[in-house]
């Protein structure tokens, strides 16, 4: 693994405002999962689905929402604007945003590959994988599932880059290069990006698609290439599930 850290220059953050900022991370999803199963047979039966679409869209808006609002606090504390913390304001928007969105399409069949051959090799030694439940409902044929889908679509398309990258790569990856750790850094958030997912057939292929992205952050050395490298990943695999009833890397 070879990452030329040095485009992307150093925050100066110290350890202590960044492990508060992931400690608040790590209690929101705790809390927000928490209340979530305290409350889960009201909304079991409240709604058509078991609740399951409404499950979903909570834990994502509670994570996304709650990450990307913890973040905008910390920066205000560090005195920085989102330009100068995550490179928002280097080269041409447009071309980086442009480049990223191929780069996005490009990488989707590998990653379609790689999901396919660890999928036979689980099912060589019977250890078959559940799809994951957003694919699940990305499949639904039902009248009235096109609600769902637009609406995870949107998260997955416009909110999650957005919120992901500025966490693993923009703060998380780049803290810990700052350090003096890169490859620990690079390695560590990539696998940490991986686990999240809770997916493990995807799980080699989205730490690959991490360290890529990685390896793009400190080329440019603007965060848009990695959220529009990502966005449009995100979309190949929403438009593969959708049209092809089958499941990529989430």
């Amino acid at each position: 693994m070879i990452i030329k850290s040095g485009a992307v220059p150093n925050k100066g953050w110290s350890n202590r405002d960044i492990f508060i900022l992931l400690l608040g991370v790590f209690f929101n999803v705790s809390f927000s999962q928490s209340l979530l199963n305290f409350f889960q047979p009201q909304i079991a039966g409240f709604f058509g689905d078991e609740g399951r679409f409404f499950s979903v869209i909570f834990s994502t808006f509670a994570f996304q929402g709650g990450t990307i609002l913890l973040i905008a606090l910390f920066l205000h504390i560090q005195r920085m604007s989102w330009k100068k913390a995550f490179g928002f304001h280097i080269g041409s928007p447009l071309t980086v945003l442009v480049q990223g969105f191929f780069l996005g399409l490009a990488a989707f069949p590998v990653s379609l590959f790689l999901v396919w051959l660890i999928r036979c090799i689980l099912e060589l030694l019977q250890m078959g994988a559940e799809s994951q439940e957003v694919i699940k409902m990305l499949q639904q044929k039902e009248a009235g599932a096109w609600i769902q889908i637009a609406v995870i679509s949107v998260f997955s398309i416009l909110v999650a880059p957005v919120v992901e990258e500025i966490l693993f790569r923009g703060v998380l990856y780049v803290h810990v290069r700052d350090m003096g750790f890169p490859k620990i850094a690079a390695l560590g958030s990539a696998v940490l990006f991986g686990l999240v997912h809770s997916n493990r057939v995807a799980f080699i292929p989205l730490v690959l698609i991490a360290l890529f992205l990685i390896l793009l952050y400190e080329r440019y050395a603007n965060l848009i290439v990695c959220i529009a490298t990502h966005a449009s990943f995100n979309m190949a695999n929403l438009l593969f599930s959708i049209l092809m009833g089958s499941e990529s890397v989430p």
